[in-house]
């Protein structure tokens, strides 16, 4: 046995964060993949999504968490704490996520639960690309104050900018011990999952101020067809007003087309294939108080 190859490195690492700080961006850039979502919109995450970095000396498993929630109007907010707790609680080391600017009530919450938790914690000063470099050192000197993070990295998800260091040094806190995942897993999130995401993040992106929150993507069909066939997706836009069904489909349905033409490129990406995309828009009055629906689309 060669007592001198570098030990193989593998964990968990929950990353959270106040919405809209970049949370979903970070995990993207760091996998070098999309595997969640984006949008300008609070709480698109609603999932504990799982983004794999592999390479030969370690694996880490990236837990893109929802943005923090204080208290909860509905089931709906109940489950993307319960999805954000299970990810700290699961998690071997954990990195906050945060704006350039001094830590609010959130952020000062959300130290509390790192300091609670006992686990190693990384600093992730976002959005650097936004602000004069000079206006740093106070921000992270204030967050030094508050908690002795492992580290601290000012980046940009945009750019790349300072993350080949927070990729470093993550995985060297990760414990020693075999993959967790597959070496050429990416997600441990269905195909069929992942484009109702991708449907999900258009439908917020076209419709940023006219759709609120309630919006929930079911993939109702998918199927793979063999002989050069375009794969059928057949999908469901729930929302919870009439007022908003008639939106998301326009005059002769041209609304709902644009959504389909938009989404369709990233969906053929990710199955590989052409894919003949049916969507369709039905209305769930409350749904987000629904267990069993909010089960569904989960």
């Amino acid at each position: 046995m060669d007592s001198s190859k570098v030990p193989f490195r593998s964990g968990l690492v929950a990353i959270i964060g106040r919405s809209n700080v970049g949370k979903s961006t970070l995990m993207n850039a760091l996998v070098g993949q999309k595997v969640t979502i984006v949008s300008a919109k609070p709480h698109t995450t609603r999932h504990r999504l799982l983004g794999i970095l592999t390479n030969e000396n370690f694996q880490i498993g990236l837990l893109d968490t929802p943005g923090f929630l204080k208290g909860g109007r509905d089931l709906l907010d109940t489950s993307m704490s319960r999805e954000s707790s299970s990810a700290l609680s699961d998690a071997n080391a954990i990195i906050l996520v945060v704006e350039p600017r001094l830590p609010g009530d959130i952020e000062l919450n959300l130290v509390n639960q790192i300091k609670k938790s006992g686990k190693n914690a990384f600093l992730v000063l976002n959005k650097i690309d936004t602000i004069p470099k000079n206006k740093l050192l106070p921000v992270i000197q204030k967050y030094s104050d508050i908690h002795s993070f492992q580290e601290i990295f000012p980046v940009s998800s945009i750019t790349s900018e300072g993350l080949d260091s927070v990729v470093t040094s993550i995985s060297n806190a990760m414990p020693q011990q075999e993959a967790l995942f597959p070496a050429d897993a990416l997600t441990d999130r269905s195909v069929r999952f992942l484009v109702g995401e991708l449907i999900r993040e258009r439908v917020f992106n076209l419709y940023r101020h006219e759709i609120p929150y309630d919006v929930a993507i079911e993939i109702e069909d998918f199927d793979e067809r063999a002989d050069g066939a375009r794969d059928y997706i057949r999908a469901v836009i729930y929302v919870d007003k009439p007022s908003q069904k008639q939106l998301l489909i326009g005059g002769n349905g041209s609304a709902l087309k644009l959504v389909g033409v938009d989404s369709r490129p990233e969906i053929e990406k990710l199955v590989g294939k052409p894919v003949y995309l049916d969507l369709w828009v039905k209305i769930n009055p409350k749904w987000r108080n629904k267990a069993g629906f909010i089960q569904k689309i989960l």
